[in-house]
């Protein structure tokens, strides 16, 4: 009988272990929850340890690149789950109309005759070599003629800031590789003809908060604009709105490539818009979907070095056309990936890198023509225009056999769409339709 009541008091003594163990587990987050990845039978959640948690990948030149394992293996990971399990911020300084209400003296113009040109390009990062080309030979040395032509022809143009802006010799972020452009170099930017930057991204806080704020200074200084990041939520969350001839566009950043919960900008915290939040990404983007004529994403997110999306690329860029995104880019892989239309909308989903330093890789500038020539809604018009990041310079293709071969490339993975030899991207309904219009023409002649 004695031997018997042992073996009961073991038995709950181990069960009453255990339930405090997951107590502590829930309550103070013993372990990284955020470091998740799918079992090799995709059937269920495993932990990863924090050690284990950042993975390194060697490029041809020895250039580093981290990702994180969570961003990786997401097959079973739907959308409502991002929800669900992201915790959000109700806290609003502003308004959506005091913030995105156009002024008493904005008037709205016929457009009929109008086509507003934006032009998206990928990462920029000043790295040694093209400092040194810069120093040397000034903004030609970093950017071809080809591509500078079309910046400068542009109506507004968006790159994507990988790095502080920052004389700090000392990186603060527990990371492999750290990025920091000395602030002399601010002047390189400007010169690019890049209007706004975004800093949504996982290497603006490399070098900690007051460096990131730093960069924020620097750009408002030589009046570059810029969208993901702020002292908090308010400002990291908030669109950055350009308005051209009577039209209003809405563009808003967020990185969906996080090191850490830390770098997420919080009410009194200083940070980064984060992208893996959607409730409160889509939230901000219907705040201030009724206030603008265009709404344009701008997402930092996907795997390095993956030439096609993954499945959490797709959840994050459909659901923001559904509640009313007309166009979305991507960037971070550090290469191009594919274009997709989603209900008519494009996702690009990759541009690669811009200026970066570093192996060479193909990359793409976008052309996105609202035309209201056409529509007075604005056809959106997307041109893809394909170059390559060299050690120093990103350089545009010129040959036309180079030309054709990049964008089979691009258009053998984009299934929903069809890209022409001048970089031209239409929906299958539109080439559809144009070769209806070809039959009945031939019918008639």
């Amino acid at each position: 009988m004695n031997h018997m009541l042992r073996k009961v008091i073991i038995v709950l003594s181990v069960i009453l272990l255990f339930f405090v163990a997951t107590m502590i587990y829930v309550l103070y987050g013993i372990y990284d929850t955020n470091s998740i990845k799918l079992d090799s039978n995709h059937k269920e959640l495993v932990t990863l340890s924090k050690n284990d948690n950042q993975n390194v990948v060697l490029d041809e030149v020895g250039v580093k690149n981290d990702f994180k394992k969570e961003d990786l293996l997401i097959d079973e990971i739907t959308t409502d789950d991002i929800e669900s399990d992201t915790e959000t911020t109700d806290a609003k300084i502003l308004t959506p109309e005091e913030k995105y209400k156009a002024k008493d003296d904005f008037v709205k113009i016929d457009t009929r005759e109008k086509k507003d040109t934006f032009c998206f390009v990928g990462d920029i990062f000043l790295s040694r070599r093209p400092r040194a080309a810069y120093d040397e030979k000034g903004i030609d040395g970093i950017i071809d003629s080809g591509f500078k032509k079309i910046l400068d022809g542009s109506d507004f143009n968006i790159g994507n800031l990988e790095c502080s802006i920052t004389d700090d010799e000392e990186n603060v972020a527990d990371k492999t590789f750290t990025f920091a452009l000395p602030t002399k170099y601010v002047k390189a930017l400007t010169e690019t003809g890049i209007n706004l930057l975004t800093l949504a991204n996982n290497h603006i806080l490399d070098y900690g908060t007051d460096a990131m704020l730093n960069t924020i200074k620097e750009l408002d200084n030589n009046e570059i604009s810029h969208i993901g990041a702020g002292k908090n939520i308010e400002e990291a969350r908030t669109c950055f709105i350009k308005e051209i001839d009577g039209k209003r566009y809405a563009l808003i950043a967020a990185s969906a490539v996080l090191p850490s919960d830390s770098w997420k900008a919080g009410d009194d915290r200083a940070g980064i818009f984060d992208g893996y939040n959607l409730k409160e990404l889509c939230n901000e983007l219907r705040n201030v979907r009724p206030f603008v004529d265009k709404v344009i994403v701008y997402m930092h997110w996907g795997r390095e070095l993956d030439t096609v999306s993954n499945d959490w690329q797709k959840n994050i860029g459909r659901r923001l056309i559904d509640v009313g995104a007309d166009l979305v880019i991507g960037t971070h892989p550090h290469v191009t990936q594919e274009i997709e239309y989603y209900k008519n909308v494009p996702i690009v989903y990759s541009l690669g890198n811009f200026i970066y330093g570093g192996t060479m890789r193909d990359m793409m500038l976008v052309e996105a023509v609202f035309d209201y020539s056409i529509d007075k809604n604005g056809q959106l018009q997307l041109i893809v225009v394909p170059g390559v990041t060299s050690y120093e310079q990103v350089k545009r293709y010129w040959k036309k056999e180079t030309i054709k071969e990049k964008i089979q490339e691009l258009q053998d993975k984009s299934s929903t769409c069809y890209i022409g030899d001048n970089g031209y991207v239409f929906t299958m309904e539109q080439v559809e339709a144009a070769l209806n219009t070809l039959a009945s023409s031939e019918k008639i002649n």
